[in-house]
């Protein structure tokens, strides 16, 4: 099986602008059609161009990911899945981070300049100067520059859809699809759930974000996906593969903020380290330090969803 982390890292480690993603995007492409998969296909969604593989009209089961980079931000977008105290706790702090420099440039203008409030235009400049100030650390917490490091988020992701389109071929039963924009919002999942709402509601989604640093994984299917024969499938099958270390949690248990959101029958995965008083979490990514995934890691969690695939088939 190719090393597709590695290989896609090296050659593609930004996937921002326009120009780079669709460098990347004639790549996947070319790389199915070597591995004999003449179904790959480019669908602009309202402007968002995401990648198909299969047939997702026909497909019981469809795999995906974000081929989309993030941008640069001030602090590690901490991903604490089981803990919702610290989880809520690290997104508080990091508002008032964002905003104690707005409200601190503020009382600075207004009272090193003796500004007084009771003036219409002194209260303006003192309001503006807060403005000023509160948008800058929004766009540098949000909007920085590109960054340079993806190899976890989601440069394992992407890798695991392309090793399984590579491993399971097109399947009338199987489709795999690389959404675009989901660092903007998880815009290219919610073009494409939009176009296709037959997609949106019937077929099981599988989504890979960020599986490629951690010790265990975690599955964390949607209500309606708990219940789905497929699903309960899956999860018999991974518990009881020796290969990855697979925990299993419903969704208000287990928080991804990924393109799985974007349908109604949909599983997230992630890969996550684990500590006693933290629970699982994965850090580093949307900074410059995002340059552990291990493409071991990627390849365990591609053989046993496979394995999966292919006991079903002779089931």
């Amino acid at each position: 099986m190719k090393d597709y982390l590695s290989e896609i890292d090296n050659r593609f480690p930004i996937r921002n602008s326009a120009a780079q993603k669709a460098a990347f995007r004639e790549y996947a492409l070319s790389e199915a059609q070597a591995n004999s998969v003449s179904s790959g296909r480019q669908e602009d969604n309202n402007g968002h161009v995401n990648l198909i593989f299969g047939d997702p009209n026909t497909a019981r089961v469809i795999f995906t990911a974000h081929y989309d980079t993030p941008r640069r931000g001030l602090l590690p977008n901490l991903m604490l899945v089981t803990n919702p105290f610290l989880r809520w706790t690290y997104r508080i702090g990091a508002i008032l981070l964002m905003l104690l420099p707005a409200v601190g440039a503020a009382f600075a203008v207004f009272f090193g300049f003796r500004l007084n409030w009771a003036q219409p235009s002194d209260r303006l400049i003192t309001i503006l100067v807060y403005h000023a100030v509160y948008f800058v650390m929004l766009f540098l917490f949000f909007r920085g520059p590109a960054n340079k490091r993806n190899r976890n988020d989601n440069t394992s992701g992407t890798a695991a859809v392309m090793e399984l389109l590579e491993t399971v071929g097109t399947r009338s039963d199987c489709a795999f699809i690389l959404f675009d924009d989901e660092e903007k919002g998880l815009k290219g999942s919610k073009a494409y759930a939009a176009a296709h709402p037959d997609v949106k509601q019937n077929p099981l989604i599988v989504n890979f974000d960020c599986v490629g640093n951690g010790d265990r994984f975690i599955f964390s299917p949607s209500e309606a996906a708990s219940g789905d024969p497929l699903y309960l499938s899956f999860k018999d099958a991974l518990t009881e593969n020796e290969t990855v270390d697979a925990f299993f949690y419903p969704r208000r248990k287990a928080r991804m903020n990924s393109d799985h959101k974007s349908f109604v029958r949909s599983v997230g995965v992630c890969a996550c380290r684990y500590r006693r008083l933290i629970g699982c979490y994965t850090g580093r990514i949307h900074t410059p330090m995002d340059t552990v995934a291990d493409p071991k890691t990627v390849s365990d969690l591609v053989r046993a969803v496979s394995d999966c695939i292919k006991c079903r088939k002779s089931a």
